[in-house]
C-alpha cells in the first residue's frame, strides 16, 4: 500500500500537468475529427390542440430547419427526430398567423426556421342535408325503355368544413346504363361538386354509397306533345304574344309512362315587372322515365300593363 501511495506522491506535479495536457489534446482531437456543421431537416407541420369540432386549413405541409451540431449528430439523427408544430390552444374561428415552435435532440442549434410563422384558418365542422341526383351514362337497349326510378334515399347528409360545404352546389351518382334490357338494381357512389363541375374533396356523403333500381319494360313509345311555358307576372301586369322554341318536342319512354303524358311544362318562372320584352332559356320539367332530345327550351313574351277599368258614370 504504502508503494501504490510513494507512486502516486512521486513527481506529482508533472503527473498532473500531463494529465491536463491529455485532457486538452483528447478535446483538440475530437473537435478535429467530430467538427460541429450546419445542416437542414425537412419536417413535417403538425397541428397541436385543435380546437374541438374545429378543422385546420393550412398551405404549409413540410418546414425546413437549418441547425447546428456536430457532424456525428447528423449521422446519429434524422427528420423523424424533429417535431415542428403550430400550437392552436384558445384560438377561434378565422385566419390566424402562428408562430412555429420546434423540438429538436439534445446537442443540435436551431439556426432558422422556414418559414418561422404560418397562416392557418380554424373552420368549424357543419352538415347539411342535400337531395341526390342520378346521371346516366349510355343509354338501355334500343328496343327498350325506363319505366321508372326508385332511390334508396332521396337526400344526403354532406359533413365538412363550413366554407367547403357553403360551396356544394350539387350531389349526384352515375349509373352506367350499358345497353341494359332488363330491370337491375345497382349501388353508386355519391359526389359532392360546386357550381363549377369541381369535387369539393374535403367534405363527405353520408351515406357515401346508395343503392338504385331501375325497372326497364321492352317497347319504346314515341310520342310528339306541345310545350306549355308556366310563365307568371306581378299584379297590375301582364304577358302576350307568348312564344316557345321548340313549340313542341318528340318524348320517348315505356308505353306505361307516355300514354298519360299531353303536355310538356317548363319550371315555373316569375318575370319582373318592367321588362317590354322577355326572352330567356327555362328547363322543362320531364317525367321520370321520359327521354327528351332536350331538356331546355327558349321562351319569349311581352310584358305590358293591364288596362284599368273605370265606371263611367251617368248623369
Amino acid at each position: 500500500m504504502m508503494r501504490i501511495i510513494n507512486i502516486f506522491r512521486h513527481n506529482f506535479l508533472k503527473k498532473i500537468i500531463a494529465l491536463i495536457a491529455a485532457f486538452f489534446m483528447w478535446v483538440f482531437v475530437m473537435d478535429d475529427q467530430d467538427p460541429a456543421i450546419n445542416g437542414s431537416y425537412t419536417v413535417p407541420l403538425t397541428m397541436s390542440n385543435v380546437p374541438y369540432e374545429f378543422f385546420t386549413i393550412c398551405d404549409v405541409k413540410t418546414v425546413q430547419l437549418d441547425a447546428r451540431a456536430a457532424r456525428s449528430k447528423f449521422v446519429k439523427y434524422d427528420a423523424n427526430a424533429f417535431r415542428v408544430y403550430a400550437n392552436l390552444e384558445g384560438l377561434s374561428e378565422g385566419d390566424h398567423q402562428v408562430s412555429l415552435q420546434v423540438v429538436m435532440p439534445q446537442g443540435f442549434e436551431l439556426i432558422e426556421t422556414r418559414p418561422s410563422t404560418v397562416n392557418v384558418k380554424l373552420d368549424p365542422l357543419t352538415e347539411r342535408q342535400m337531395p341526390v341526383e342520378l346521371e346516366t351514362k349510355g343509354n338501355v337497349a334500343s328496343d327498350a325503355a325506363i319505366r321508372y326510378v326508385q332511390k334508396s334515399m332521396d337526400f344526403v347528409t354532406i359533413v365538412g368544413p363550413k366554407s367547403f360545404v357553403e360551396q356544394a352546389a350539387k350531389v349526384y351518382g352515375t349509373v352506367n346504363l350499358s345497353d341494359n334490357k332488363s330491370s337491375f338494381e345497382t349501388q353508386i357512389p355519391m359526389n359532392v361538386i360546386d357550381e363549377h363541375n369541381n369535387v369539393i374533396k374535403r367534405v363527405r356523403v353520408v351515406p357515401s354509397v346508395i343503392t338504385v333500381s331501375f325497372e326497364i319494360e321492352n317497347g319504346l313509345k314515341k310520342r310528339i306533345v306541345p310545350i306549355v311555358p308556366e310563365l307568371s307576372v306581378a299584379d297590375g301586369w301582364e304577358l302576350s304574344k307568348i312564344s316557345v322554341e321548340p313549340a313542341q318536342m318528340e318524348i320517348s319512354g315505356a308505353e306505361s309512362v307516355i300514354d298519360p303524358i299531353l303536355t310538356l311544362k317548363t319550371v315555373p318562372f316569375t318575370v319582373q315587372t318592367g321588362q317590354r320584352m322577355f326572352k330567356s332559356t327555362l328547363k322543362l320539367i320531364v317525367p321520370e322515365g321520359v327521354n327528351v332530345p332536350e331538356n331546355e327550351v327558349t321562351v319569349s313574351a311581352e310584358v305590358i300593363r293591364k288596362p284599368i277599368m273605370r265606371d263611367q258614370l251617368s248623369n
